[in-house]
């Protein structure tokens, strides 16, 4: 070889570190890197490795002894790494993937049995750390399925009792969203009173920006013959023993424009009552978004209507137990004459705790 002439080498690894330790240990301190190229991976181990580094360098050659020496003596040691004119390098091994990082899971404290019970039926979690709450859940636990669903039960009812008894008043008016049933509602209250209370009762349908249909309500009172107004100047005077019902237009909750209008049309006719008509088919979210816009229309009362769609009655507990406002009926069908459970309570109960209804005392 001629030691004048300077020699390159090419080799390929996996890091910049790698190619300082090849550099370093078998090619000497005269090294020095001409080159520096990724290599990508052929066919599928593109996909499976990280890319190389293949490094060209160089090597300067000996300065000349001081003393002649022999030719073999002379000439450098052959170097680990092969030429660039020899063969291709071999490709790198695999590199093995990393050990994924795994953040730990706290777990959640897990419910009593009895508890898990009560969840697996439908009963909301507030609801469930409010019975939680009473003197009596301990015993409970340790009783059998059916006998602690008795004792819930008669918890409920006394939570159920804690509200102070509402009367409607003799001016009440039924809002709700568009859908919501809020008009069928109005006449099976109306229907209750006229028909089965034998009171007297008069009609008012109050517009807002939006048209307000009356063709159903208007055919419902003449057949009841109840008196029917479009207009607030059209309302007589009324009896002592006779109640004004206000049907308004269905008002989207998120409206806020809407909701001020229904607000102030509410104020202008002295309402006593203002009766909140949902859909308790609607999921439980929905329902809570309708009683938020009820609390800020100053709801005393509720309704539910499309009960006969109803498949998990216990959400109902939230919106039927104090604070919620005093729910008048259920409604279980489209019928605007009947179908109507004024019984909440026990409607509610019955159907969340069928086994254990019958040893639960009526309400006095």
């Amino acid at each position: 070889m001629n030691t004048t002439e300077a020699s390159r080498f090419r080799f390929v690894v996996r890091s910049a570190e790698e190619a300082v330790t090849v550099l370093r240990e078998q090619l000497g301190p005269r090294a020095r890197v001409i080159s520096v190229k990724q290599v990508e991976g052929k066919g599928l181990a593109r996909f499976l490795r990280a890319p190389s580094l293949e490094v060209i360098a160089e090597v300067a050659p000996e300065a000349p002894p001081a003393a002649a020496t022999s030719p073999a003596a002379a000439e450098p040691p052959a170097p680990a790494v092969e030429a660039a004119a020899s063969a291709p390098a071999p490709e790198p091994a695999p590199q093995k993937a990393p050990t994924p990082t795994v953040t730990p899971q706290v777990l959640p404290t897990p419910e009593p049995g009895f508890a898990r019970l009560l969840r697996a039926g439908g009963i909301p979690a507030p609801l469930v750390a409010r019975m939680q709450c009473d003197a009596a859940w301990k015993s409970w636990q340790s009783l059998p399925p059916t006998e602690a669903f008795t004792q819930a039960g008669m918890s409920l009812r006394e939570h159920w009792r804690l509200r102070l008894p509402r009367a409607l008043g003799h001016r009440a008016a039924f809002v709700g969203s568009p859908g919501a049933g809020k008009t069928t509602a109005l006449c099976k209250q109306l229907a209750l009173d006229v028909f089965v209370r034998r009171r007297k009762a008069v009609v008012l349908k109050l517009d807002l920006e939006h048209a307000n249909p009356d063709d159903g309500l208007v055919v419902f009172c003449e057949a009841l013959g109840v008196p029917f107004a479009r207009e607030i100047a059209e309302v007589p005077d009324l009896a002592a023993d006779e109640s004004l019902y206000i049907d308004v237009p269905g008002v989207t909750p998120r409206d806020t424009a809407q909701t001020a209008q229904l607000r102030d049309a509410l104020d202008s006719v002295a309402t006593t009552g203002r009766v909140l008509v949902m859909n308790a088919a609607y999921d439980a979210e929905i329902l809570k978004h309708s009683r938020a816009w009820g609390e800020e229309l100053g709801c005393t009362h509720s309704a539910f209507t499309h009960l006969d769609e109803l498949t998990h009655w216990a959400k109902l507990w939230d919106f039927v137990l104090p604070p919620a406002p005093t729910p008048l009926f259920l409604s279980t069908g489209q019928s605007i004459a009947g179908d109507v459970e004024e019984n909440v309570f026990d409607a509610v109960l019955t159907r969340t705790f069928p086994a254990s209804t019958p040893s639960i005392p009526v309400a006095a």
